[in-house]
């Protein structure tokens, strides 16, 4: 089931609210949440941010590099 973007928001912006306070334990509803540092918090505003462009249809474009080493014959 999907989340609604809108409740998506809701839990980025807390999210970020708690991480720039130095706060680990954020609460959203009826949930309460107990980080155990900021890199956890960090790393679920990226996964919630990334689910955000899904349910809005769009998604993080995708790079790809290749590169050729040797001597170029």
């Amino acid at each position: 089931m999907m989340t609604a973007p809108a409740t998506i928001t809701a839990r980025i912006e807390k999210l970020k609210a708690a991480r720039d306070t130095g706060v680990l334990t954020v609460k959203h509803g009826e949930t309460m949440t107990t980080f155990r540092s900021l890199a956890e918090i960090e790393a679920t505003i990226s996964k919630l941010e990334s689910d955000l462009a899904t349910a809005n249809g769009t998604s993080k474009r995708r790079l790809r590099y290749a590169y050729q080493s040797g001597r170029g014959y």
